[in-house]
């Protein structure tokens, strides 16, 4: 009875942990955590298009996006860190279309133009 109890008490973590583990990426998600940035433009079942204005100067928090593809509409100096990673620096160009796996990152807006963006994630 007492190796039963033991085992049902870890598995009964392990779980917890995992659905833990499993939630956080939800509390990463850019129209929480940078609301002043990100705006829904359209939902279904399908794809969530987010648009995204980044001022210069500004630095958004972490935040998470899903497989998505990006459309670049203005120019502008970034410094991304993805989660664990080192900054890097990259020069958006506007008409720049290209895909992303998903992703948790910061973003920094390095330049002196706004950064403006259309993301299409997939579900």
């Amino acid at each position: 009875m007492k190796k039963i109890l033991i085992t049902v008490g870890i598995v009964t973590l392990l779980v917890v942990c995992w659905r833990w583990s499993a939630a956080i990426p939800q509390d990463l998600d850019p129209l929480k955590v940078a609301p002043d940035t990100h705006k829904l433009l359209f939902e279904n079942r399908f794809v969530r298009v987010l648009e995204v204005h980044v001022p210069p100067g500004k630095t958004e928090p972490l935040h998470r996006h899903g497989r998505r593809v990006v459309v670049y509409l203005s120019d502008f100096n970034t410094r991304v860190t993805e989660k664990g990673g080192q900054p890097v620096d990259a020069l958006r160009k506007a008409g720049l279309v290209r895909w992303s796996e998903p992703v948790i990152h910061q973003v920094e807006n390095i330049g002196k133009t706004e950064g403006h963006v259309i993301s299409v994630e997939l579900k």
